[in-house]
């Protein structure tokens, strides 16, 4: 009996270990997370860049921490063909609205995560069209033009990603 007691408590010894292990890489990631978005934002063409996005867009894919919109009204201008970096700049919406969220778990406010989205990926534009001015965009730059004449929250507004269905 006392062999059977050991063994039981080791195992719940070793299980509590885990979930603590497990929770801590859970707030790494959340952390890496936040991180990932503000490095791709500022070095969108680093040279590991690319395999940050991607285990960044994974990760905000996969999470069940917080859930985002991809909202065709706030990420119309990424998804343009036209636009040459369109999907590093999608992504890098995507990362941003999942950071926010993180950051702001208290904000239920999906406007202020599109605008937080949408702020980051124009701010990752700039970066990418100072280094590479070949990338620029006129669609793009119609949403810098509205962010610099602060008419971007309206914008997003508008564009009512958080609205619900009504039934």
């Amino acid at each position: 009996m006392k062999k059977l007691t050991i063994i039981f408590a080791l195992l719940i010894v070793g299980l509590t270990a885990q979930t603590i292990l497990a929770q801590s890489q859970g707030e790494k990631d959340r952390e890496n997370l936040i991180k990932a978005s503000k490095f791709l934002e500022e070095n969108p063409f680093d040279k590991d860049a690319k395999n940050i996005r991607a285990w960044a867009f994974t990760w905000a894919a996969e999470t069940k921490d917080v859930t985002v919109i991809v909202c065709g009204g706030t990420a119309g201008p990424f998804l343009d063909k036209k636009v040459k970096y369109g999907g590093e700049l999608l992504n890098q919406y995507l990362i941003a609205m999942t950071a926010f969220k993180l950051q702001n778990p208290d904000n239920a406010d999906e406007n202020a995560a599109q605008l937080a989205g949408v702020e980051s990926a124009l701010r990752a534009y700039e970066k990418m069209i100072a280094e590479k001015p070949k990338g620029k965009s006129d669609k793009i730059d119609e949403l810098v033009a509205k962010r610099n004449s602060g008419e971007l929250a309206k914008w997003v507004a508008d564009a009512d990603c958080g609205k619900k269905e009504e039934k």
